[in-house]
């Protein structure tokens, strides 16, 4: 998918790539002209506004299999690869993880040690 095809169409953004303005870094003054049709903070919500017809999600590559490797999405690579960004995930150093936490770390470990 090229920088072009995006600007025709309504974005679903995760709500930090808006406040970082991630989008006018990667397509100048040609961010001025898409159109955002939400905004997300859990990639897994803006599923069902994609399945509806509401716009495309801008996500990361490797949580968006995560999140929903049989739903029947399409995922496509932005060409020219976008600059990575910075995002964290931070917790207390002396943490102790329910089960479920401990599944989360281990899906982020492997998902972010396939792309580093």
């Amino acid at each position: 998918m090229t920088r072009a095809d995006i600007v025709e169409e309504p974005l679903i953004l995760s709500e930090q790539a808006m406040k970082r303005h991630e989008l006018d870094h990667y397509f100048g003054s040609a961010a001025e002209k898409i159109e955002v049709a939400g905004t997300y903070n859990l990639l897994y919500n803006s599923i069902f506004f994609i399945e509806a017809g509401v716009g495309s999600a801008l996500c990361v590559k490797g949580m968006a299999e995560a999140v929903s490797p049989s739903r029947g999405l399409v995922f496509r690579s932005l060409d020219p690869v976008v600059i990575r960004s910075a995002n964290y995930v931070v917790w207390r150093r002396d943490q102790v993880f329910s089960r479920t936490g401990r599944l989360v770390v281990a899906a982020l470990d492997e998902v972010f040690s396939n792309h580093a």
